[in-house]
């Protein structure tokens, strides 16, 4: 049996290339980067439950876009996935985006999932040509905008597990494999 090439699944920001701190958005006291680590670790963690070979930078977030997206493209991931949050004057939803027709794919079962398990609206699918991690990896990508900082900022605070969840289920149907529901 061949072995199944890994996926990339990454906090947003983290350090920059010049080793400082990015952190996002911010409102009050919450940042982006601080909000997206539950987020992203239980989507790792539900891959990985699933059998799926993950490549990110949870727990640590230690690196920033550029770094992710050089780790995705070195190891020949099959998608690279980010999770954001939009700033706090954007209205409520999520809005994934995506630049090919795979990545598309990849952000409509995503959000699909995502809404059921967190009972959170969207602002749809967003296609754009002007992101770096959207252009720049060898493979599809999606940037998972989970919501606005400030609109719903209690939601991702509170069922940080159900958009991990919802996230996986939605990266799993997109690769064909069985989403286990248990975490690895």
């Amino acid at each position: 049996m061949t072995k199944r090439k890994p996926i990339g699944v990454f906090i947003g920001h983290g350090n920059s290339t010049n080793g400082s701190w990015d952190c996002g958005c911010v409102y009050k006291k919450y940042t982006e980067a601080q909000l997206m680590k539950p987020i992203t670790g239980a989507c790792v963690q539900y891959l990985r439950g699933s059998g799926v070979d993950v490549i990110t930078d949870w727990p640590s977030n230690s690196i920033n876009m550029v770094k992710q997206v050089q780790k995705s493209n070195q190891k020949a991931c099959r998608i690279h996935v980010a999770f954001h949050c939009d700033y706090k004057d954007s209205p409520s939803g999520t809005l994934p985006l995506y630049t090919s027709t795979n990545g598309k794919r990849l952000a409509k079962l995503m959000n699909k999932h995502v809404m059921n398990e967190v009972g959170i609206k969207t602002r749809g699918i967003g296609y754009r040509t002007d992101l770096y991690e959207l252009n720049a990896t060898d493979m599809p990508a999606c940037i998972f905008e989970c919501g606005s900082i400030k609109a719903d900022l209690k939601v991702m605070r509170k069922k940080a597990d159900a958009f991990g969840k919802g996230a996986a289920k939605g990266i799993c149907e997109y690769l064909g494999i069985k989403f286990t529901g248990k975490k690895g």
